[in-house]
């Protein structure tokens, strides 16, 4: 490989959005390290690079105030350039490759680096769910953004639009590969707060609100949840044979299962909930969750649960 610029910051997050959203695609590199030697923060080569990239990569790179990772601070040019210092030796799957000249942090390197600029507990947490959560924001980790639950494409003014009946995105990570790479990593500033809130994070959200619920349910009392056990999130419950005369489906997924106690936790916003419509489909599904031998309890917001 040539000479390359590895993206960090609010660039790196738009990127990686991009990837998520499947706009872009990334491989997993071997570099384990990024060395003086090719790695470069020059804003020659990076616009040289700029004409290299697709249109959607281009965009990111073309807006103001590109951030950059250098290995040392002698890499600096001060040239309308943020530069962000990665000096470490990483675990094997530390960076993607997301076109010629351009790497990215891998998704758990992305994960630590992210957690050491959240000192909030309880924003690392989202952030980890959302990776490994079908789900996403236009810019990830931004809870102030439109959350996006399928995938995007352009419509004919190039203008980014998705719609509902598009397949879900993929997860970024799992927590199995999260915690794998956390045992791995050294000495990486972040690496304390990313494995303090990789303990808590759960696989398979679909929303926020999911997210949000889940946590609320299995977080510890010390730290304001109600402490329940082995959740899952989204699993399919698959109705047996003689129950299937009581179900109008042959399988569920439930919003939230907390095995132990054999309950179902849905979420019901005011938004996609509320509509007469809504309202029966909903009472049907929980009659037939409840015909398997499932209790279902329902959040209807705030963190006000109803037992049925």
């Amino acid at each position: 490989m040539r000479d390359y610029i590895v993206l960090a910051g609010p660039t790196l997050d738009r990127a990686l959005s991009l990837v998520r959203f499947g706009l872009v695609t990334a491989t997993l590199s071997d570099i384990i390290r990024i060395e003086r030697s090719v790695c470069t923060g020059s804003q020659r080569r990076l616009k040289e690079i700029q004409q290299q990239v697709p249109p959607e990569l281009r965009r990111v790179l073309a807006a103001g105030g590109v951030h950059l990772m250098v290995p040392d601070e002698r890499d600096y040019h001060h040239c309308g350039i943020t530069y962000h210092l990665l000096k470490s030796a990483l675990p094997e799957g530390s960076f993607m490759q997301v076109c010629e000249g351009v790497l990215v942090p891998s998704w758990p390197l992305y994960y630590v680096l992210k957690c050491r600029e959240m000192p909030s507990l309880s924003a690392r947490l989202m952030l980890g769910m959302e990776l490994c959560g079908s789900y996403g924001h236009m810019v990830v980790g931004d809870r102030a953004s439109g959350a996006f639950y399928h995938k995007p494409w352009r419509d004919a003014d190039g203008k980014l639009v998705t719609k509902w009946n598009y397949p879900k995105i993929e997860p970024a990570t799992t927590i199995a590969e999260l915690q794998k790479y956390l045992q791995q990593q050294r000495g990486v500033k972040g690496l304390c707060r990313a494995k303090e809130a990789a303990r808590y994070v759960l696989d398979g959200s679909a929303s926020p609100c999911e997210s949000a619920l889940a946590l609320m349910a299995t977080l510890p009392c010390k730290l304001g949840g109600y402490g329940f056990a082995a959740m899952e999130l989204n699993p399919q419950i698959t109705v047996p044979a003689e129950k299937r005369h009581l179900t109008r489906s042959d399988s569920y997924h439930p919003d939230g299962f907390l095995c132990q106690l054999n309950t179902d936790l849905e979420y019901e916003s005011d938004e996609n909930h509320c509509s007469p419509q809504a309202v029966r489909r909903d009472k049907a599904r929980r009659n037939d969750i409840q015909a398997l031998g499932i209790i279902v309890a329902r959040d209807i917001g705030q963190g006000n649960l109803v037992w049925e």
